[in-house]
């Protein structure tokens, strides 16, 4: 049952929970796709990413708001009918999935590294790091990933949301003191252009990195679930959207990748923390921190699984039970711990696969494809519209007295002016709505599409020639 809370605090609420789902692992390659970029290019790809996905996902919660539902899945079958509905559902599962299986695997790579560093000289446990760090990764999934994914809302995920949020400032911190300290090596030398770019053949790898570590899409919906009902909970959740990718999201991931690739340059690994920032002792309670903060951002990708799962096994409105609720999340951790423990070692490639094709397809191309038919349907249902207007328009000339005198004439031009106006200004706004809401949502699929397809191709071009 939902109760009424005051604005502020929800709003606070829903940001730091979204900061969590947002700011995830998809900030350790980010250095490397400004390494790859330079500083100005890098800040143009991350911005048209940014403001791309904080149009598609206003577009979305809009038609969640006109449909009433509050699922991504409900959306698309109240607009497209069960074929979108379908779509919506696979696309989600797969990119969720996908997400979870990369997170783990890369919780094995960094918790591996910090029990490594922080026994030197010494060697840790055998279980622990062994067996590219298959026990770390169970570890950690049964000590912190499955408790916080047992909670039934994403809004309980706050207090943990808030603890990831103290832990990254910590990190980028470290980094930006780190590179600043060192003397920026990487710009001196010239080895990261601030204003040019080495070649543009590197831009759809970069919009692949940054499209990935903007999407929120599927996490935002579960979110507007918990949010109070009404206009309201839609208002608030729009602005924690904005907030969270237009200001938290940029400046986080901007300061992260100008001074991470300013330290190494080209040298700068997929994932950051591979690259040595403090060494000995201290490199290993870096990398412990960051494992422990992957643990607490796998929840928010979680819940927004089960909650496609359990809206597709008991519908969408269907009364919660603890019982669905434990079998539904178990069978997600041990399925995709499954899968991790399968192939530990492929978290890029698996990052790399599912930033070209699902987040393109959630994120771009259904939250467009589902805004332009809403809007076809609005127009249809509305055809006499300037008819309408036109007609009115006749009535008030019909009852204009008939004894018109020179009074009469000049009132009848200034009205006539008026009427002018109101044509040229209502023309000016079709123009506007029409590039606001279709030239605009347009514009951001094909971008999207084509730079995924690009890098798509790029890095299987990469993988068969290695």
């Amino acid at each position: 049952m939902k109760t009424r809370e005051g604005y502020f605090r929800a709003l606070f609420s829903a940001s730091v929970t979204l900061t969590l789902a947002i700011l995830g692992s998809s900030l350790l390659p980010v250095p490397y796709a400004f390494s790859k970029t330079g500083v100005l290019l890098g800040i143009l790809v991350m911005l048209v990413v940014a403001g791309s996905n904080c149009l598609t996902s206003l577009l979305l919660l809009k038609a969640a708001g006109k449909t009433g539902h509050d699922s991504y899945e409900g959306v698309a079958l109240a607009i497209g009918g069960q074929k979108w509905k379908v779509l919506t559902q696979v696309s989600l599962i797969l990119l969720l999935f996908g997400t979870i299986v990369g997170d783990f695997a890369l919780i094995s790579d960094v918790s591996a590294r910090a029990f490594k560093g922080l026994a030197a000289p010494d060697t840790p446990p055998a279980w622990l790091v062994a067996y590219d760090g298959r026990g770390t990764m169970c570890l950690f999934a049964v000590v912190a990933v499955y408790p916080l994914c047992c909670l039934k809302g994403m809004r309980q995920l706050e207090s943990a949301a808030t603890v990831g949020v103290v832990v990254i400032l910590a990190m980028v911190g470290i980094i930006v003191r780190t590179s600043i300290h060192a003397g920026l090596p990487a710009i001196k030398s010239g080895e990261l252009p601030l204003w040019t770019f080495e070649s543009a053949a590197q831009l759809p790898e970069a919009f692949v990195v940054l499209g990935f570590a903007f999407y929120l899409q599927p996490m935002m919906m579960p979110l507007l679930h918990d949010m109070p009902p009404g206009p309201s909970g839609l208002a608030i959740t729009s602005s924690a959207v904005k907030i969270v990718i237009i200001g938290v999201a940029c400046l986080m991931y901007g300061t992260m990748g100008i001074f991470g690739a300013a330290r190494f340059g080209q040298a700068t690994e997929g994932d950051c923390l591979v690259n040595t920032w403090l060494g000995g002792r201290r490199e290993g309670w870096i990398d412990l921190f960051m494992a422990l903060y992957l643990s607490i951002s796998i929840p928010p990708m979680q819940i927004s699984l089960r909650y496609t799962l359990d809206s597709l096994i008991a519908g969408e409105d269907a009364p919660f039970e603890w019982k669905r609720h434990m079998a539904e999340t178990t069978g997600i951790i041990i399925s995709t711990l499954l899968v991790a423990l399968i192939f530990p070692a492929y978290a890029e490639k698996i990052f790399a696969i599912t930033g070209a094709t699902a987040v393109c397809i959630v994120c771009y191309v259904i939250p467009v494809g589902l805004h332009l038919k809403l809007r076809a349907h609005e127009k249809a249902r509305t055809p006499g519209l300037a008819l309408i207007q036109q007609e009115d328009r006749e009535v008030q000339a019909l009852l204009l007295p008939a004894d018109e005198n020179e009074t009469d004439d000049v009132h009848l031009s200034v009205t006539a002016i008026d009427l002018n106006g109101q044509q040229s200004g209502n023309k000016l706004s079709q123009y506007w709505q029409t590039t606001h809401q279709v030239v605009l949502p347009v514009l951001v699929v094909v971008v999207g599409v084509s730079l995924s397809v690009a890098a798509l191709l790029t890095t299987c071009r990469q993988w068969f020639s290695a």
